[in-house]
């Protein structure tokens, strides 16, 4: 950060290439210094020339905890230049990023996530603040968790909880696993999917099950355990609840929509409760949010049409990625004594290492064994993306420096037609590898926005708002309007920064629609891709019909005639495809069969040829294979994630 302005920011899982950036314990610290490193060489600074260190924690628990955390992080800092945020920090750290990038001289800042940091043997729950320009900003409204227990925790093979569930977040996340929503090998849940699926359903009960709203803008979960019982997606086991998930690969009944729905409508009306209670503390008619919960943009819809504010601001790295950015402000603003003044709004969050600058892009893709064309300009190359598109081709899209947070907004995206009925189905099977409820984002012309849809607001340049598509338009816009008729939407302003904006203005010249389709360029299970080779990777790994980085345009290899090689056996099947119906008679998954004659000579037609099965099938298949780690292309490139030493003196080195 400098004067007050985030110039860079990154999250671990670009760097680790771990989802998450769930990084064993053990290697935790130098993933988050190498991450530091890559800061810092980003904006040509040594760790020398910061004037200010400063971190933040969930687990710290007390002010010694707090500042202390710099250096169990890894990061060489001169004691006498750290700093530390007063303890609790998280939901601080929070607030600040969302008020100090909001361009708001005043606001309740409301924080509400899974939990936050630990206090006196409990932990944070939900928070609200006030702020002011000059002013240190003041708690409103805190709930602490009586325990600091974390719900959700891997054991055995299960997932388990305990049964005082209590919070908003919490009680979010407990549900979606128990729908069966969490990163493969973790315990993050996926909430993302469990707000598309509940769109499918209508509640279980007209009754709450899961939250109570009481007085003064409290919420009570007496009934939450029970619920989770009663409906059969839990058992009481000891002092503990056990989940009982939906199993992987396990096809959606109606129960999954339906659950999905009624956790849906309980967590919005909730978090509304809280909201309102809050303003009405305050007396303020600004309103900026953070924390997990406000990733939810059905919610967002909600809170600005449905409560008296005027302004509403959500930070765009609402989960824990952008706690870093916020200790940082409140650093800035309250610890360092440098000078305070209202902030403009964050436009963009193009904040990541610089990826295309000073990079060959030409022997990238030529050591990738990959054929490419260069364009003259961003303009030529923004023209060739969208008539690409327009031909209705699956694109990925990739600019220098990556968006900071979950969402892609223009910097590492995979585009298409919005309207080519098919295109949905085709990106979630064949590119995204993605359950097929999933819903997909627009990205519109923030001039044309309210021409395509029922807008709240002005604008929603970070994707964190849903809006019903307008119903004369639905139709030429199916692929991005979901089962409800709405859309996730993120509307492109002239000020935003790079090609993404002229190619969706050429998009629109070549087919009269100013709005693609955008979702994250990453396949599932996977980070965002943050370096080139990455993206080339994804080339090999998907049905990407071409791709787009910096001036140059890349174009696919022919899958069929790549060599696939068996890298290890088959221990753990679980998350790998199916055994469908084949020509060929055999009691092997069809998996199986190929990994058999997956010896790296002979090509998927030579393979295809022996089992007499169709090639293109074959390929998606091995696609899949390839992207759970089971083969690999022989005499291809392949992306590597950095390695960690193992912990020494371990009996078991592959202990996790």
């Amino acid at each position: 950060m400098e004067d007050g302005t985030i110039r860079f920011a990154l999250a671990l899982e670009r760097t680790t290439r771990i989802k998450r950036g769930t990084v064993s314990l053990h290697a935790y610290a130098a993933a988050m210094a190498d991450l530091t490193n890559e800061i810092l060489a980003a904006a040509k600074l040594r760790a020398s020339d910061i004037d200010g260190w400063i971190g933040t924690s969930t687990e710290s628990r007390d002010q010694a905890e707090e500042a202390r955390l710099t250096s169990l992080l890894g990061l060489v800092a001169p004691p006498d230049r750290c700093l530390a945020l007063p303890h609790p920090g998280h939901h601080l750290a929070h607030a600040c990023a969302a008020f100090y990038t909001s361009g708001l001289d005043e606001a309740v800042a409301l924080v509400m996530d899974s939990y936050g940091s630990k206090v006196n043997g409990g932990r944070e729950r939900e928070t609200a603040f006030t702020f002011r320009a000059g002013a240190k900003p003041e708690t409103l409204y805190r709930v602490i968790r009586d325990s600091d227990r974390v719900a959700g925790f891997a054991r055995d093979g299960h997932v388990w909880t305990p049964p005082d569930l209590s919070g908003v977040g919490e009680i979010y996340r407990v549900v979606t696993l128990a729908l069966g929503f969490r990163e493969a090998g973790t315990t993050y849940d996926d909430a993302g999917k469990t707000m598309g699926l509940a769109s499918y359903g209508k509640r279980l009960s007209s009754d709450n099950l899961f939250y109570e709203l009481a007085a003064d803008g409290q919420l009570r979960f007496d009934r939450a355990a029970d619920s989770l019982v009663n409906l059969g997606v839990a058992v009481r086991d000891g002092s503990e609840l056990r989940l009982v998930p939906r199993p992987p690969r396990a096809p959606f009944e109606q129960f999954h929509f339906d659950l999905a729905a009624q956790l849906q409508e309980e967590f919005e009306e909730a978090v509304l409760h809280v909201t309102r209670h809050v303003l009405a503390l305050s007396g303020s008619r600004s309103l900026v949010l953070s924390g997990g919960s406000f990733l939810n943009s059905i919610l967002n819809t909600r809170i600005l049409r449905e409560t008296e504010i005027d302004r509403l601001f959500v930070f765009p790295a609402a989960t824990d990625d952008g706690n870093a950015p916020g200790a940082a402000l409140y650093a800035y603003h309250e610890l360092a004594g440098w000078p305070v003044e209202v902030a403009p709004a964050l436009r963009h969050v193009y904040l990541g290492p610089p990826r295309v600058t000073g990079v060959d892009l030409a022997a990238v893709a030529q050591q990738w064994g990959l054929e490419f064309r260069k364009h003259p300009g961003s303009g030529e190359i923004a023209a060739s993306a969208a008539a690409a598109i327009a031909r209705g081709e699956i694109i990925g899209w990739f600019q220098d420096r990556a968006e900071f947070g979950p969402r892609a907004l223009g910097a590492r995206s995979i585009l298409c037609h919005p309207g080519i009925p098919g295109m949905k189905d085709r990106l979630n099977a064949r590119v995204k590898f993605r359950e097929k409820f999933r819903p997909f984002a627009g990205a519109v012309l923030a001039e044309r926005a309210d021409k395509w849809f029922d807008m709240p607001a002005a604008e929603s340049p970070f994707m964190l708002m849903v809006c019903p598509a307008i119903e004369e338009q639905r139709g030429l816009v199916s692929e991005i309007v979901h089962v409800d008729g709405t859309c996730r939407l993120q509307t492109v302003a002239e000020d935003v920064p790079g090609p993404f904006r002229a190619l969706i203005e050429a998009f629109e010249a070549e087919t009269g629609l100013p709005l693609v389709l955008n979702t994250s360029f990453n396949l599932r299970g996977m980070p965002i891709v943050e370096r080139p080779e990455e993206a080339m990777d994804c080339l090999y790994g998907s049905r990407l019909d071409r791709l787009f980085i910096g001036d140059i345009e890349v174009f696919p290899p022919d899958l069929t005639r790549l060599r696939p090689e068996r890298v290890h056996a088959v221990k753990d099947s679980v998350g790998l495809p199916a055994a469908r119906d084949l020509k060929a008679k055999t009691i092997l998954p069809e998996w199986q069969r190929l990994l058999d004659l997956a010896d790296g000579t002979r090509t998927m037609r030579d393979i295809a040829g022996e089992l007499g099965e169709d090639v293109d099938e074959l390929v998606d298949l091995t696609l899949d294979l390839r992207r759970h780690g089971v083969v690999r292309w022989a005499g291809v490139s392949q992306a590597t994630p950095p390695e960690f030493p193992w912990p020494q003196y371990t009996p078991d080195s592959t202990a996790d």
